[in-house]
């Protein structure tokens, strides 16, 4: 069957100014495509936060491999070494802990944001935010749904479960200092909070009251 696979083609982009790329990156269903986009707007405007961002964020989506599948392509995925650290060995959770911090984009991203600060925090609390509608929420098993159906009210017991294990084990992880233990920790409860509509009384339970005053 490979053989009938069908050559990708980039998209044609002539004449396409900086916004016009950024708007067909973000819209592209197609991730070559809009990594494509995107990376040609990054070329003719090196200091465009929004554009490092996007890029950011899409992570290495237009690497995925329909013949390999995996999730480690999908940026938020990072956060899964931490909701099942037993799913991945050391030097795994090491890589996928740093790359939170460390990595290249995130720096170019950096450089040019007019407060670091602030753009460190909405950094993560987006990762955290896709990581929640996607790996939590998105999990079938979490929320324990019969042939798709979820009980609402149950869904805030059913979700703390795998946000405390996220939480903790950030804490817990060797790998990060205390501040970005406290400032990813942070980001997830609010990325949590939010998703969840404030209904966090299982979540804040569980975490009791010193964890639940380091992350607010």
């Amino acid at each position: 069957m490979g053989w009938f696979i069908k050559k990708y083609t980039p998209p044609r982009m002539d004449g396409m100014d900086v916004d016009t790329l950024y708007a067909r990156g973000r819209s592209a269903q197609e991730p070559r495509d809009a990594h494509a986009f995107l990376t040609r707007a990054a070329a003719l405007a090196p200091d465009d936060l929004r554009i490092q961002k996007e890029l950011l964020l899409r992570g290495r989506l237009h690497e995925r491999n329909p013949h390999n599948i995996t999730f480690h392509v999908i940026k938020c995925y990072l956060l899964h070494a931490f909701e099942h650290p037993e799913a991945h060995d050391e030097a795994e959770q090491k890589r996928m802990a740093r790359e939170i911090f460390d990595h290249e984009q995130l720096k170019v991203c950096l450089d040019i944001a007019p407060d670091r600060e602030a753009f460190m925090k909405e950094y993560l609390h987006d990762l955290c935010a896709e990581y929640m509608r996607m790996f939590i929420a998105g999990d079938t098993s979490h929320t324990r749904a019969i042939l798709g159906i979820t009980i609402g009210s149950k869904q805030p017991a059913f979700l703390a479960i795998p946000a405390y294990d996220v939480i903790s084990n950030i804490f817990l992880s060797p790998f990060l200092n205390e501040e970005e233990q406290t400032l990813l920790a942070g980001a997830f409860y609010r990325a949590y909070h939010a998703h969840m509509d404030g209904r966090t009384e299982p979540l804040d339970e569980k975490l009791g009251v010193l964890l639940g005053k380091l992350i607010r």
